[in-house]
């Protein structure tokens, strides 16, 4: 049987990894931790009003996943809101330099660069994004240490308590 447990709650996911009953990879520890969370918060006005380490967990996964997706101009387009908390969740993280590579994106963000994003057709929207001052970004990913999830987990499985206690008040929307 390779099935993973599910958790039913953050508390109860925090339980099951620590048993080592999470999992790993898909509908492992982290995709059951995401799905839990980002049922909770839309926001990152939503996300910072959580103790630190969720917010940190949430901001910096959020971006890392859509520049991974699509690089920095895709997520200029998805999730521009982003940007700040991302920045300041990977300095939580100890990852410095992906967090200034983060700081330049947001503040071509914030000049505009991402305005010219407008198309009609996929294509035509990707070609844009290609194009993009922001798109010469991703190819620094790889030398500011960009790819968190090991960093970001054990962050997390460092703060479960932070986790746990989403259970013990009202924080679903």
């Amino acid at each position: 049987m390779d099935e993973q447990a599910r958790a039913t709650s953050v508390s109860h996911l925090m339980d099951l990894d620590e048993a080592g009953q999470a999992g790993e990879g898909a509908n492992g520890f982290d995709d059951q931790l995401w799905v839990l969370l980002t049922a909770r918060v839309d926001t990152p006005a939503q996300a910072a009003s959580l103790p630190e380490p969720v917010w940190v967990y949430l901001a910096s996964r959020w971006l890392e996943w859509e520049v991974g997706n699509g690089g920095f101009p895709q997520a200029a387009y998805n999730i521009p809101e982003w940007f700040e908390l991302a920045e300041l969740g990977y300095r939580k993280l100890g990852l410095d330099a992906a967090a200034a590579l983060i700081g330049r994106a947001r503040r071509m963000v914030t000049a505009g660069e991402s305005r010219g994003f407008i198309a009609r057709y996929i294509g035509v929207l990707f070609a844009q994004f290609r194009e993009s001052k922001l798109a010469q970004l991703d190819a620094e990913l790889d030398s500011v240490g960009w790819w968190a999830d090991d960093v970001r987990l054990a962050y997390v499985r460092k703060n479960r308590g932070a986790f746990r206690s989403l259970d013990e008040g009202p924080t679903s929307r």
